[in-house]
């Protein structure tokens, strides 16, 4: 397991099947009918730990942070993408890192509504299951791992999972801006970019554009893990 279930993955096909159906919702027709649409800008909070809304929502588009939040320090659980669901009652913030479109519904009215289609089922079992993946290994990252083993793992779980073999190495795209990546590691943005920066005079990799790198070693990545896992 490893950080790079972070980053979200394709739309499965019951969260297409449901965002194909929200489009009644307007109509108040099918099984998307008694849905609210919600529109969110950049930095607007959805739920808080102590909120008192109880609703589920499914994201139509834009991008989600799911945190914990201390007094000086803010922990990334997860990123929510189209096509995934969660909850506001759980004790989390959700903040939208980018101007967003959500359709919601009370939790009790949702769970009536499983009777009729329970084709979502599958869809928030895998963003559940992703959270409390993400949750353990932030844990162990925390735990065990200096913040350069922590960025080599992520790289690598990325490039395993995504990247494409070229000539010159492993080309890795990264739908994760400095910031959102450093929230995930329980680091910061500078120190991210200064690894980056050292990790490319050593010869490790190269920057591609601001969302991709080329990874000219696998195995140096893999040596940064262990020099400076605990």
């Amino acid at each position: 397991m490893d950080l790079a279930h972070h980053l979200p993955g394709k739309i499965g096909g019951a969260a297409e099947h449901w965002l194909q159906a929200l489009a009644q919702a307007d109509r108040g027709e099918g099984i998307a009918a008694g849905f609210e649409r919600r529109n969110l800008g950049k930095g607007e909070l959805l739920s808080t730990p102590t909120g008192p809304n109880n609703q589920v929502f499914l994201v139509q588009s834009g991008r989600l942070r799911v945190y914990l939040a201390g007094e000086n320090r803010e922990l990334t659980l997860s990123f929510l993408d189209a096509g995934d669901i969660y909850t506001t009652h759980t004790p989390t913030y959700v903040e939208a890192v980018a101007p967003s479109v959500l359709w919601m519904m009370e939790t009790a009215a949702f769970a009536r509504k499983l009777s009729t289609d329970p084709t979502v089922t599958p869809v928030m079992m895998r963003v559940l299951g992703r959270m409390l993946v993400n949750a353990v290994n932030l844990i162990e990252d925390l735990a065990f791992r200096e913040v350069p083993a922590r960025l080599a793992r992520f790289l690598l779980g990325v490039a395993n999972r995504r990247g494409q073999v070229t000539d010159a190495g492993w080309l890795v795209p990264l739908d994760l801006g400095t910031e959102d990546i450093a929230s995930l590691l329980g680091s910061t943005r500078q120190t991210v970019s200064s690894l980056i920066n050292q990790w490319e005079r050593e010869g490790i990799l190269v920057r591609q554009s601001r969302r991709s790198l080329l990874v000219k070693s696998l195995e140096a990545l893999s040596e940064r893990c262990r020099v400076s896992a605990n």
